[in-house]
């Protein structure tokens, strides 16, 4: 059985989906399996949703999975319960086609969650807690969300997080032009960020990360000037605007980073926080002169960009239904195969057995034997056919009580 719960940008603030997010994902993995009837587990988290994927034997309470996700978070169950979204069956493969469709992202269309999504199949793998199951799931809803967005053009032209970031930062600073600019963390989101401004002709940009190969070839791909980590709070006392997103654990940039800016009166200084879990620290903001911005502040310039695309949504969603029926009915479909190849299994035993009897009472040439052996796997192939394609059809329906009745059918002594 299929089952995902998860807390997004749609019922959750930034600061709540912080909260929710898991830092020793080792742990929470085998927190999980130790639920008996979870047999594999995916955890997607970015910037605007944190969701777990389970593969189960059984159903288990979606209790135990909240209980365990609240005691790894130090988050209240209740609040938990009243946020969390849980979806079982069909209704998880059309979310993951949704996501992958970039339907569900706060900025519609962005392409990211794409890459975000295989990146949390490897990580799960590389747990031990990804499975044969979901990978197949995540694989296909993948798929299908890459040809949905070609077929629409729904992430064609998309706003990414980078740029409306941009456009956050003009509405407080105007022009960036000649500002002085530091941009902290050189992944995905640090793409996209680095990639907005270079669009600009924006070149005034400060990079670090705390790996320093990775920074200089970040750099050489992408544009900007590597510094080391280790000068970033003295590289803040001569910045305008800071984008920050990284990984970190931590706040990265708290009042302590910017005790001297704060004594430069008439400085002016505007952070963005882009990071999930939250890197900079909130109580920067009662220095005068220093704006912080976050990811819930990007969510009216998403909504702007939703309502120029509702067209482009509304041409993906039957995609979206069609996909999710194709992908939905080739699972269901799987779940008969262990039971046909039991039954074909049977009948070829059956048939080895009597060909022998009856070869070991003839006289015949070899010649003569590889016509009866041809014949007797064909009368078998031929009997079974219409049994066996009626059993597919079923499973595609979802008829469990018909594959039931064939596995005792064909079950033997």
């Amino acid at each position: 059985m299929l089952i995902g719960v998860g807390v997004s940008h749609k019922r959750a603030s930034l600061a709540t989906l912080d909260a929710l997010t898991l830092r020793d994902l080792s742990e929470f993995y085998a927190d999980l399996h130790a639920i008996h009837e979870i047999s594999e587990s995916v955890v997607l988290q970015t910037c605007n949703r944190v969701e777990i994927f389970l593969g189960t034997k059984h159903d288990p309470p979606a209790e135990n999975i909240l209980r365990t996700w609240a005691l790894a978070t130090k988050f209240k169950l209740a609040e938990l319960q009243r946020t969390v979204e849980v979806r079982t069956g069909d209704a998880v493969v059309e979310h993951l086609v949704r996501l992958a469709s970039g339907l569900e992202s706060m900025i519609v269309g962005e392409p990211q969650i794409l890459g975000q999504m295989q990146e949390a199949m490897v990580t799960a793998r590389s747990f031990g807690a990804g499975g044969p199951i979901l990978s197949d799931i995540f694989e296909r809803a993948t798929s299908a969300g890459a040809k949905i967005r070609a077929e629409t053009g729904v992430g064609r032209g998309a706003t990414t997080i980078g740029s409306a970031a941009l456009r956050l930062a003009e509405q407080t600073l105007g022009g960036l032009e000649d500002l002085r600019i530091l941009l902290l963390g050189t992944g995905q989101v640090g793409v996209l960020v680095i990639k907005a401004l270079k669009a600009r002709g924006v070149s005034n940009v400060a990079v670090a990360g705390r790996n320093r190969e990775k920074t200089e070839s970040f750099c050489r791909s992408f544009g900007g000037t590597p510094i080391p980590f280790q000068t970033v709070r003295e590289k803040l006392q001569n910045s305008d605007l800071v984008f920050v997103a990284t990984r970190s654990n931590r706040f990265l940039i708290d009042k302590e980073s910017l005790s001297q800016q704060a004594k430069e009166s008439g400085r002016r200084l505007v952070i963005l926080d882009l990071s999930n879990p939250r890197n900079v620290s909130p109580e920067i903001t009662q220095f005068d002169g220093i704006t912080l911005r976050t990811i819930d502040d990007l969510k009216g310039i998403a909504e702007e960009g939703l309502a120029l695309r509702r067209e482009l949504v509304k041409k993906a969603e039957p995609l979206v239904r069609a996909a999710v029926e194709r992908i939905s009915a080739g699972l269901r479909r799987e779940n008969a195969e262990p039971i046909i190849s039991d039954v074909y299994h049977r009948a070829d035993e059956i048939r080895v057995g009597e060909l022998g009897k009856a070869l070991s009472r003839l006289r015949l040439t070899a010649e003569q034997e590889e016509v009866l052996e041809y014949m007797s796997q064909r009368i078998v192939e031929k009997v079974l056919n219409g049994p066996v394609m009626n059993l597919r059809r079923a499973a595609e329906k979802g008829d469990s009580s018909i594959l039931t009745v064939a596995g005792q059918l064909f079950a033997g002594e």
